[in-house]
Parts: C-alpha cells; sequence; structure tokens
C-alpha cells in the first residue's frame, strides 16, 4: 500500500492496466478522493462515500500507460487513509480502480539530508533520490515500531484496560488526550465533562502511559454529607478504577514529536538499508574469521532491529520497559 509523507505533496502514480498490457485510456483519468480512515474515536465518524475532492491527474512522459495525481496539501496535515478512486475509459469501458494510501509521519526529516550522510546532487556517490530515501524511511519506521511496540506520532485510538483498585488506570500505550472515558460501556466522561454524576477529577499520569485520579482538589466527606450529598466513593480508601471493570478510553494516543533518539536509530537503519554489506554491518557481529569469512553472532542479532546501535538508542522505548512506569 502507497505512502505519502504528512505535510506534503508527494505524487501518487497508477498504471492503466488491459488486458495484461500497460495501456493509454481515451483520456487522462479523473480522480476522486475519500477519506477511509477506519478509526471509532474520531467524532463526528467519518463517511467514507463521501468525496473529498475530483483531482485531475497527469500523463508520465516518460511511462505511457502511467498517470500522476498530487495530493491537495490540506489533505496530508495529519495521519489518516485516503481512498483513490480512477476513473478512465478504455475501449468503450468504462473502468473504476481504487487505491488506498496512507498518509504517515516520517521519523526523519528529509530537510536536513545532508546530516544523514546521503546527498541531493545526483553527480555526488552519496546521492539518494527522493523516492529511495522515501523508501528507507518506511523499512527504519517500521523496524522501530516492531521492536518497542509504539507509534511515535499523534493518532486518534480507543484503548481499553483493567481496574486494579487504584487511583491509577495503566494504558499499553502513551496517551496524549483524553477524550471520553468508558466503564463498562457506560459513558463516564466527555472531553473532561462529567457524566453520570461522575466527579472524579482524572488526568494523564506522568509518564504518559496511564490516567489518574486527582485528589488535591476534593472536598472531604464531611462536606458533602453536610449539603446533604451523599460523599463520592473516591475520598474511600480504595481506588476508583474497581477490579475487574473494564475501562475503555477514546483519546489521541502517541508522541506529539518525534523524540531524538528515534530520529538517530532511523538514520542508522536507512543507513543500514543501504548498505552492500547490510547483511553482517552492525549485525551483532561476535567474530569474524578472516579466512573462509566465518561468522559468530550473539543471540540479540535475532531479537530487535538488527542494529546494535539502534537498538541501544531505542532501549528506552521498548514498549514492555514502558508500560510497568506509571
Amino acid at each position: 500500500m502507497a505512502e505519502i509523507l504528512i505535510n506534503s505533496q508527494s505524487p501518487i502514480t497508477h498504471n492503466v492496466f488491459w488486458n495484461g498490457d500497460i495501456v493509454e485510456p481515451s483520456s487522462l483519468p479523473v480522480v476522486k478522493l475519500f477519506d477511509v480512515t477506519t478509526d471509532p474515536a474520531i467524532s463526528p465518524a467519518i463517511n467514507p462515500t463521501q468525496i473529498l475532492a475530483v483531482l485531475n491527474s497527469i500523463a508520465d512522459e516518460n511511462n505511457p500507460g502511467s498517470y500522476i495525481v498530487y495530493i491537495p496539501y490540506s489533505y496530508t496535515s495529519r495521519n489518516r487513509t485516503l481512498r483513490l478512486q480512477w476513473e478512465y475509459q478504455v475501449n468503450g469501458t468504462n473502468v473504476a480502480r481504487a487505491d488506498e494510501v496512507f498518509v504517515v509521519t516520517p521519523y526523519v526529516d528529509f530537510n536536513h539530508v545532508q546530516d544523514l550522510g546521503f546527498s541531493t546532487d545526483s553527480s555526488d556517490p552519496n546521492y539518494k533520490s527522493y523516492k529511495e530515501l522515501i523508501k528507507a524511511e518506511k523499512y527504519a519506521r517500521k523496524q522501530i515500531e516492531q521492536h518497542t511496540g509504539q507509534k511515535f506520532y499523534l493518532y486518534d485510538d480507543v484503548a481499553v484496560a483493567y481496574g486494579h483498585g487504584s487511583d491509577i488506570l495503566p494504558l499499553s500505550s502513551k496517551i496524549y488526550q483524553i477524550h471520553e472515558l468508558y466503564a463498562q460501556d457506560i459513558l463516564l466522561l466527555d472531553n473532561i465533562n462529567e457524566i453520570n454524576n461522575w466527579n472524579y477529577p482524572v488526568e494523564i499520569s506522568e509518564s504518559g502511559y496511564g490516567i489518574k485520579i486527582n485528589r488535591a482538589g476534593l472536598l472531604d466527606n464531611t462536606v458533602y454529607t453536610a449539603n446533604g450529598m451523599v460523599p463520592p466513593s473516591i475520598n474511600d480508601s480504595s481506588g476508583v478504577f474497581q477490579s475487574g471493570v473494564t475501562y475503555k478510553i477514546q483519546g489521541r494516543f502517541g508522541w506529539e514529536k518525534v523524540p531524538d533518539n528515534v530520529e538517530l536509530a532511523a538514520i542508522e537503519l536507512m543507513k543500514d538499508y543501504f548498505s552492500k554489506d547490510t547483511m553482517w554491518r552492525n549485525k551483532y557481529v561476535k567474530t569474524i574469521s578472516t579466512f573462509d569469512w566465518d561468522f559468530e553472532y550473539t543471540g540479540d542479532a535475532y531479537t530487535g532491529t538488527g542494529n546494535a546501535y539502534a537498538d541501544s538508542l531505542l532501549a528506552d522505548y521498548v514498549l514492555t520497559t514502558k508500560v510497568e512506569i506509571i
């Protein structure tokens, strides 16, 4: 599936196939643009049948039968999934072909390509084209996400957690903003406005890997009883998030900015992508025999990204070590 970078106008290419061959249609394809992001946390819900725009494609002069369209900048301002429906006519037959495209956040800033050790000068031996850099960054990003279990950008999602009789509810993903909170599918909070007499102030924990109750501004039980009100259970010794209760949190998760160490790790993995000796360079090689080229690897070669330096940069971001810190 194709990707384009957030806040960009990256080109999307479509080849017109007919009876097994690439052909030129009767006229330039017209492209209908849809948002088909499947995200229950987005409100109001996205209508995948609503046409966002109708775009005109241009012919690729160097490749007959290939056509290019540029997604308007306004539709790439956030992570989302777009569907491009290409419509054209071949031999009197109307054809409609759909492609889905991810708008993604890169882990490396391509504006500083020279800092990566690559060149934008085609005469330089270290030259890398934009398309090559895109492929290398995707390789690095997928390696990092698989190794850490995290996505280092902001995205809307729904998390499910289970109470343990505490004022803290641990989450398996880093949360940036709370939209709604449910207990056993009963709405408790809507954008931090209390619902159903939910009087508990909720905030994100210090680490970002959980939500917690802030007792600082709560009144003492005697104040409630003196005014004829039932004291909230938050003032009891037990925690608010009850054991055995399923909680659902809709919100914005992830990272507002790609951490520096994650970007450095991505750069290292991009270099691996282009390296001719990728099969062994920095792959936890323990010993090398110069006769017959025998390699001995450490066991870590099969547990991380495959790059020892990148793994050390990412060590603090591996989810299994972070989720326990509230």
